[in-house]
């Protein structure tokens, strides 16, 4: 039973280690002052050790109702790779429908999420250096409080 117990702590600890909702990255870009400038981007890097996955690239935007005039987020993704490759996509975030906004409301701020990417892959595996713009055509975009971005390992469906 002694020899047992060992076995089974490994076990558990590489299941855990290979789960496949795993983040490869869960980032979260604040706005002290509630403005993003349409030339600044956010730049984060975002480590990938397996190119044969696919991946789901979520966003969530929170915004000020009182000083965000837009029905959606749209933002622009610009990802280099250690090999120098450069790809970008557009996408966007629906923050009312109906002109009724989605998503939770807490202190003034509304909290909307977002699936901006399915079944995403990279190319290269290591360091990826992602630029994140805001394309409103707002010079300084007002009323921007934070926004998450997460990048899991996609659950591929084959019997669709």
């Amino acid at each position: 039973m002694k020899k047992l117990l060992p076995l089974l702590c490994g076990a558990l600890l590489l299941l855990a280690a290979c789960r496949r909702d795993a983040a490869i990255t869960d980032t979260t870009l604040t706005f002290p002052t509630g403005t993003w400038n349409h030339f600044q981007p956010e730049q984060l890097d975002v480590r990938v050790d397996n190119v044969e996955d696919y991946y789901d690239i979520d966003l969530t935007v929170s915004v000020d109702t009182a000083r965000y005039r837009y029905s959606e987020f749209p933002v622009r993704f610009e990802l280099t790779s250690p090999a120098g490759e450069s790809r970008q996509f557009y996408s966007k975030v629906t923050l009312k429908e109906n002109g009724r906004w989605r998503g939770e409301a807490e202190g003034g701020l509304r909290t909307v999420k977002g699936r901006v990417r399915s079944y995403f892959s990279f190319n290269h595996a290591g360091t990826h250096s992602l630029s994140l713009y805001q394309t409103t055509g707002q010079f300084d975009l007002e009323g921007i409080h934070s926004l998450r971005l997460q990048i899991t390992r996609a659950t591929v469906d084959y019997n669709l």
